[in-house]
């Protein structure tokens, strides 16, 4: 009856043990979080900048542009350091959005999907293609991103009377 009293011990040590080498540790996941945290922020930016872009058929020259109180758009911070992410218009239809970031989120036994190029739809975007889209490295991470005005042409403004 002991033995088995023992054997029963040892698998429940092995298995909490095994528990933290399979399961990340507390702070993995946090820093996991953040990173989670600001590829929505960028992806939110994005969108807001596609927004404003039908709005006014230019590119924002600087992120405070797109705050608007009346729609309640307030544009996100970094999660961990509340800094500001990276934006920089590239010409006409290009902007780069940039972020720093603490885990490498790219499978590196698959090669990214180089044909397809970001649509400019984010909501019709699929997730096995996610990478393509927002894959990233540790460190000083710039996204690229191009408008096609056939998608998204600037709105005509009626003159007011």
């Amino acid at each position: 009856m002991k033995a088995f009293i023992y054997i029963v011990i040892c698998i429940v040590v092995a298995a909490v043990v095994a528990g933290f080498f399979i399961v990340d540790s507390p702070s993995e996941t946090r820093i996991k979080k953040f990173d989670e945290q600001r590829v929505s922020d960028l992806s939110f930016i994005q969108s807001e900048i596609i927004n404003y872009w039908t709005r006014k058929g230019e590119l924002p020259k600087m992120l405070l542009d797109l705050k608007d109180d009346i729609r309640g758009v307030s544009i996100p911070a970094d999660p961990e350091s509340d800094n500001e992410y990276g934006y920089k218009v590239r010409g006409k239809y290009e902007f780069s959005l940039c972020a720093n970031f603490s885990t490498n989120n790219v499978d590196e036994t698959k090669p990214l999907n180089k044909s397809i190029s970001p649509p400019y739809k984010p909501v019709l975007m699929r997730q096995e293609n996610y990478s393509d889209w927002w894959g990233h490295s540790v460190g000083y991470v710039c996204f690229d991103r191009k408008i096609d005005p056939e998608l998204y042409p600037p709105q005509k403004l009626e003159p007011k009377i």
